[in-house]
Order: C-alpha cells, then structure tokens, then sequence
C-alpha cells in the first residue's frame, strides 16, 4: 500500500487566489499524471488502489480538492434562506424539494443550463487552478485525467492551455449537459437526486451519500455497503461543501462541443455503459469528436470507477500516455 495516508497528509497552498488542498505520490522526477475529480467529491473518492497503482507504473500522481470543496477553499456557503428552510416541518421541506427540482431539467429531461443566479466562478477559473499546481509543482507539462466534472475542467485545460497537457484522459464526462442530440439522466437517477437533497436538507448528510452512490453503481460490481460505509466516512471527514456552487459554474460555461476538435493531444475516453448521470452516449460523442481518440467502454459499469475495473484502466491509460 502507500506509504502516505491521502486522508491524513497534504498540503493546503494559496493558487490562483484561492486556498487549494493537494497531495502528490511517487518520485517528482517522473512524469506527472494530475488527477481531477467530480461535481460535489472531494479528492478522497480517488482510490488508494488507483493511485498505487499508477505509481507502480512509474508516475508522479498529483491530487487536489476542486475549490469548494474538501479542505479546499469553500466559496460559497449556504444561503439564510436554506438555513431557515433547515428549521422547517418535513412536509415543507419535501415541497421545497419537489419546487426547485422542477427547474432542474428541461422539457427534454435533461440539465437545465439556464443559469439565472450569478456564478462565482466557472470552468476556465477551474482551469487555472489546476495549472497553478503545476506551476507550483515545477511540471511545465502533465498528464491530464479528469473524472465526471473534472473531465469537463480537463477539457477546458487542454483548450485553454495545450502546452500544458501531455495527454488527456476524460472519465465518464460530456462535452456539454445541453449538448444537442445527447440524453438526459436516467429516471431512476432523478429520484436519488430528489431523495438524496432532502436527506442533506433534512441534516442526513451520510444516507445522501449512500443513496447517491447506490444509484450510480452498475450492475457488474453490485454496491458494497460495507466497504462503502469506510469510504463516506473518510469522504465526509474530508468535507463536502452540499452548498458549493460547482453545478452553477457548469452553468456559467460555454458548451464545448464545437471545440473539440481542436483538441490534438492523445486522448482516452473511459465510460461506463451503465452510467445514469452522464449516459454512454455523451462519451461516444467525446471519442468521435476528438481527433484520434481511443475508447475504454466498460460494460456494466455506471458513473462510478471501481477498483475490479483497474487492472482495464490502467493499462488503458499508460498506453495512452505513451502514444
């Protein structure tokens, strides 16, 4: 196992004017593999056995909280009038639920994108933390692997700043919620979305989580109570920001469909065929407009990348960095 705890030790750094957790594996003399994670997870939801295992390849792996998130700089704090619904009966909070998530999707059933709140922040800002840990590292380029939401932020890196991306891997991600053509979540996923805000309304932060994971499971690695019941702890011990406003910064950003083809760096699409949250057709529209791209479709697998799955991904992965 490694020989450092990544839920014990880091660094918390001022970048891009914002304070960001990180850590970092392996021998800074090898090439760096920078690791970004999903909407409302924080850096714990990357695996001991994922990292080890690509250091065991021979790579320096850097991990970071997004911004607000984990012990990243929160920005954003809950609203009074969340506090105050908080204090509630449950039958309000139930139709508070059932209101704002009526705006959530459009007539399609996908995302709504319609953004009316300002956003704190958005992609590129994202973006650029990301490359301020490089700077900070002394990495002029690195491989980029981003996961869910960090696969749109990856994107946007490898766009923004080519000269800093060795090599992109996109795991389970989009090019864009509203982009035309693609789906929707699945109606099941809808209802642990409903289910899950109103247990972290209701105070039950933990059950949230577990029903949100449950749901995102597929069926080849059925969910492991459990082993997922060490895993909330470490995640919540790390902090999760409920009232982060990353969704909004989504939001906040431009569509990247069109842009993909711009994109020339070697480029893996890692998906599972059973993802509810980002269907398999969003990573087919990602692999066929990325120049060159390659495919790892999972079968049975959802938005999730589960620990039996490495000993594909991995492989996968090396192949591409070294392309």
């Amino acid at each position: 196992m490694l020989s450092t705890s990544i839920w014990t030790a880091g660094n918390i750094t001022k970048l891009n004017q914002v304070d960001i957790w990180w850590n970092e594996f392996g021998n800074r003399n090898d090439p760096t593999i920078l690791m970004i994670m999903g909407l409302n997870s924080n850096s714990q939801v990357w695996s001991d056995a994922y990292i080890e295992g690509l250091v065991n390849e021979g790579f320096h792996v850097v991990i970071f909280d997004n911004r607000d998130i984990g012990k990243s700089e929160w920005l954003t704090q809950e609203p009074g009038f969340i506090s105050f619904i908080k204090s509630l009966p449950e039958w309000f909070i139930e139709y508070f639920v059932d209101f704002t998530l009526s705006f959530m999707f459009d007539e399609s059933g996908r995302f709504n994108m319609a953004n009316p709140a300002p956003a704190e922040y958005d992609l590129n800002d994202m973006a650029n933390d990301g490359i301020a840990i490089l700077d900070h590292v002394g990495k002029q380029k690195a491989h980029i692997v981003g996961a869910s939401l960090g696969g749109m932020i990856s994107q946007v890196m490898t766009l923004n700043h080519p000269e800093r991306v060795q090599s992109l891997t996109i795991l389970m991600s989009t090019p864009g919620f509203d982009t035309p053509g693609l789906s929707g979540p699945t109606e099941s996923f809808k209802l642990s979305i409903k289910e899950s805000f109103l247990l972290n309304l209701l105070g039950r932060e933990e059950e949230a989580l577990w029903v949100t994971e449950r749901a995102l499971t597929g069926s080849r690695y059925p969910f492991d109570s459990n082993q997922f019941q060490l895993e909330s702890k470490k995640r919540l011990e790390h902090g999760i920001n409920t009232a982060n406003a990353q969704m909004m910064a989504v939001g906040a950003s431009p569509n990247r469909a069109d842009r993909l083809k711009y994109i020339s760096q070697p480029t893996l699409i890692i998906h599972g065929r059973e993802d509810p949250l980002i269907p398999i057709d969003h990573g087919e529209f990602l692999s066929k407009n990325i120049p060159e791209s390659k495919t790892l479709f999972l079968d049975g697998v959802g938005h999730e990348i589960p620990d039996q799955s490495l000993s594909e991904i991995i492989p996968a992965m090396v192949r591409n960095f070294s392309r």
